[in-house]
């Protein structure tokens, strides 16, 4: 008999969270407990999932290892699902191609997302010679799911109930008309026309190839969840992270952070320059490119390329005095496991990088001269055009 939890649903209110593990009673009070009602949750062993689950699930978190699952063994051999990454595949076919209902009607209009939920990302992410912390967006873009999350990370349950809320805001249909398909991009990126710099930052956008016009259907809808996921939040682009941020205001990171909780109007200006659309906590804080450097034009009145004119702007806006960066146009460097190191540096002293999962569209990835020298396996990705600046 299915064992399911006690969890109430409120079709308009909290999401319904989905999790597949064949240790479900060890899991069920831990995640019910761990989301603190803040959405309904189902905890299901493999054999035990039914359509009408999945039809209703806002977030499906399927468990990488699943050796505890007797029914698999009747599968053809071929055939037999042996992980949870092979099984959120056909989960997600399940959903994705629902039949036709009654006179024709649309097949389905379920906005669901799903992830990978592993202990074992070392395993699950296989080949990928990508570090744990920059693999988890790869490994979900490679096999069409939304996310990977691992259960040693703190902070997963709050991206995963912040994933499932997202799903939930995503249009049942996706408007056909171009103009309108744009408007409902706008609106879940929280991009409203009425602001400054509305034009530069939309622009920004459309250079990132948002995929607005190919959709159809709430589950085609996610295509655009999936976008934010795995090709701009991670990545510098029409957003910035703070260490992009702090590298544009010419600020140490840990100087930029003091000033974000500051009483200062460089405070209250940056906040309303803050992300704030769909998972805008999901990776940390993200600022608007494009409104950043419409701000830096102003303080400077034009003259964003005098170093001692935006000094002076910055420390009246600060209301103190402010130790800034002497690089006039300081660069983010990557790290050995490509991520941002927290240090600064000029041009003169990096090297342009090509990433095999970086966007085309983001901007450049730099990395110092020193890491590329000291972690040989840096080189491979090296700029053809900067190999020459190696020793």
């Amino acid at each position: 008999m299915i064992q399911r939890s006690k969890t109430s649903h409120d079709p308009g209110g909290k999401p319904f969270v989905l999790i597949v593990d064949d240790f479900p009673d060890d899991v069920r009070n831990k995640m019910i407990n761990a989301f603190d009602g803040r959405a309904d949750i189902e905890v299901l062993h493999p054999s035990d999932i039914d359509t009408a689950d999945l039809e209703r699930a806002n977030l499906v978190l399927v468990d990488y290892k699943l050796d505890d699952w007797s029914g698999r063994d009747r599968q053809d051999a071929p055939f037999r699902i042996q992980t949870g990454l092979a099984l959120a595949t056909v989960l997600r076919e399940l959903v994705d191609q629902k039949p036709a209902g009654p006179g024709g009607t649309p097949p389905s209009t379920q906005r669901a997302a799903f992830a990978l939920h592993t202990a074992r990302l070392a395993e699950a992410k296989g080949r990928i010679r990508l570090p744990s912390s920059s693999a988890r967006h790869v490994l979900a873009r490679l096999n069409n799911l939304e996310w990977v999350f691992e259960k040693q990370d703190s902070r997963r349950v709050e991206q995963m109930l912040e994933l499932a809320r997202a799903t939930r805001k995503l249009p049942a249909e996706w408007p056909s008309d171009p103009r309108d398909s744009e408007s409902q991009a706008e609106r879940l990126l929280g991009l409203a026309e009425g602001i400054g710099w509305y034009e530069r930052c939309w622009r920004d956008v459309r250079e990132c190839q948002p995929p607005i016009h190919e959709l159809a259907g709430g589950a085609g809808s996610v295509l655009f969840l999936r976008w934010l996921l795995h090709q701009i939040l991670p990545f510098p682009s029409f957003l910035w992270d703070e260490h992009w941020l702090a590298a544009r205001l010419r600020l140490r990171l840990d100087d930029l952070r003091k000033l974000l909780v500051s009483d200062s109007a460089l405070r209250r200006d940056l906040n309303d320059r803050r992300y704030s659309g769909l998972l805008a906590d999901f990776l940390g804080d993200r600022w608007w490119r494009g409104a950043i450097e419409d701000y830096v034009w102003q303080l400077t009145a034009g003259s964003s390329g005098d170093s001692g004119e935006f000094g002076i702007a910055l420390r009246e806006k600060a209301g103190k005095e402010l130790d800034l960066l002497e690089i006039s146009r300081p660069v983010v460097c990557l790290d050995e496991n490509l991520q941002p190191s927290g240090r600064f540096t000029s041009p003169s002293d990096a090297v342009n990088v090509r990433p095999d999962h970086w966007p085309a569209f983001a901007e450049s990835a730099w990395m110092r001269i020193s890491t590329v020298e000291e972690v040989p396996e840096m080189r491979a990705i090296v700029d053809p055009l900067d190999e020459y600046r190696i020793a």
